[in-house]
């Protein structure tokens, strides 16, 4: 897996989680797509500061240590902060904050298998070792 299949993953869990809230907020209520829909963006900025993050530590050039140390002062306290605050709220049913930051991880894990069950991978290798 590259960057560039974490930000399909990114995309197409932003345009898909998006869609779905239409029906769940239709059928369940207008808080839980918020919170569908609050899941998601939740967990899709966390997926971003992981990549930044892992980005920066297994780099072949020089490490910025500073720009390491203030992403991840940032990102633990000021996330999951944010994180208490939607599971605390009244308004938005918990459950289905879960089921949104969860949805992102879902799409990896079915582009995953569809790439397994596909062989790109297999293609993508073999298709590189022939000039």
């Amino acid at each position: 897996m590259d960057l560039d299949l974490l930000r399909r993953v990114r995309r197409t869990a932003a345009v898909f989680g998006v869609v779905l809230a239409i029906p769940f907020a239709a059928y369940w209520g207008i808080g839980s797509g918020a919170a569908w829909t609050a899941g998601i963006l939740w967990s899709l900025v966390n997926l971003h500061f992981v990549t930044s993050v892992v980005r920066g530590l297994f780099t072949a050039e020089r490490r910025e240590r500073l720009r390491l140390i203030i992403l991840l002062l940032v990102k633990f306290p000021v996330l999951y902060a944010i994180g208490y605050l939607f599971l605390r709220s009244e308004q938005l049913p918990a459950a289905w904050i879960v089921a949104g930051f969860t949805w992102p991880f879902f799409v990896i894990v079915m582009k995953a298998l569809g790439r397994t069950f596909m062989h790109m991978d297999e293609r993508n290798a073999a298709g590189a070792s022939q000039p």
